[in-house]
């Protein structure tokens, strides 16, 4: 495996980042830049926006930094859909620049590109029916017969988080048609950043992060372009969050942060659609990690049949698992990394 530092400034937390390969060969990766500052969380920051890189080697050099939005955002992803537009959703923190730091959600936003990510325009909500705030996390999924489905999670007054899809028929201007993908009636799960990929067969296939209890990985599927989808069952993977991707030759490549020790991030192949994940041998991409503020990988499958999977690392110094906690992170430069394997 070759670890290679993608953006790194000691100015600014940079975290979350995803990948997606253009029509034309180029990669672009985005992330979110906020600066280091306390005693707010890096995690949320009035100042935080969305940075775009491209590489026009295979990831072995990035460039042309772009931004995209500014103001609170979290979370970006895009994808380039058939006909050559480039969607990048993400959402925005409600801003308020005076501490303690108000982390209520506004919303998911989308906008888009028309050029190969060289200018963007301004980004729109996402209206969602009964006035319901959700968030988003991963890329929207493109299907066959063009209509468009977006991964989200939220909740319904005094409930835990569930995760849901909208789907566009018209490119992504508008987004309804909301459907459950994971919930737990009872109260004791809460569904959070689902991820979607699409199989040979036609399957559909979302993997959730699960933040209480074991933290283990929860998958969900749809035989019907995710119009309903299976009751959520927990993986033998442990981590969070997940990202999905079908390799050429089919088998499923999953990728997750690990946040305990040795810390790091991991990944899992499927050679069977998802009913089963070969754990036995888990792929470790990082373990070097000094404490859990890390992951949220995202890969792509390069021309040589070598995976490169993107992700936040961290310097530093070792940090005990109980001191750690999102809300108060440790000392140290967030950048983005990225590591180049075969599988």
């Amino acid at each position: 495996m070759e670890n290679i530092i993608i953006y790194k400034d000691k100015r600014f937390y940079c975290a979350f980042p995803r990948i997606a390969k253009l029509q034309n060969g180029e990669l672009l990766i985005v992330f979110r830049e906020a600066p280091q500052r306390k005693p707010y969380s890096d995690h949320l920051d009035y100042e935080a926006r969305a940075v775009l890189l491209r590489s026009k080697d295979k990831g072995r050099t990035w460039g042309e930094r772009i931004v995209i939005c500014e103001g609170g955002m979290q979370n970006i992803s895009l994808v380039q859909i058939t006909n050559k537009t480039i969607l990048a959703n993400f959402y925005k923190w409600h801003i308020v620049k005076e501490p303690p730091f108000n982390h209520r959600i506004e919303g998911t936003f989308i906008t888009q590109s028309l050029d190969n990510g060289y200018t963007w325009e301004k980004p729109v909500k996402i209206k969602v029916s009964d006035g319901l705030v959700f968030a988003t996390y991963s890329s929207i999924l493109e299907l066959p017969d063009s209509n468009l489905l977006i991964p989200l999670y939220g909740s319904y007054p005094g409930e835990k988080s569930r995760a849901v899809v909208l789907r566009s028929t018209d490119k992504g201007k508008t987004w309804k048609d909301l459907k459950t993908i994971a919930f737990d009636p009872f109260g004791n799960l809460a569904f959070h950043e689902p991820v979607l990929c699409r199989l040979p067969s036609g399957k559909i296939l979302c993997m959730i992060r699960q933040r209480q209890i074991t933290e283990y990985l929860y998958q969900s599927e749809s035989l019907d372009n995710g119009e309903t989808w299976s009751f959520p069952k927990m993986t033998n993977l442990w981590g969070h969050p997940a990202d999905l991707l079908v390799l050429r030759d089919g088998r499923i490549l999953c990728t997750y942060g690990y946040r305990r020790p040795p810390y790091g991030v991991r990944g899992c192949l499927s050679y069977d659609e998802g009913k089963t994940w070969d754990i036995k041998n888990e792929i470790i991409i990082r373990n070097d990690g000094f404490h859990g503020d890390l992951g949220y990988p995202s890969s792509v499958e390069l021309e040589d049949n070598q995976i490169l999977t993107v992700y936040y690392f961290h310097t530093g110094k070792p940090v005990s698992q109980s001191s750690y906690s999102h809300y108060s992170q440790p000392a140290g430069i967030r950048y983005i990394a990225g590591t180049i394997y075969k599988v």
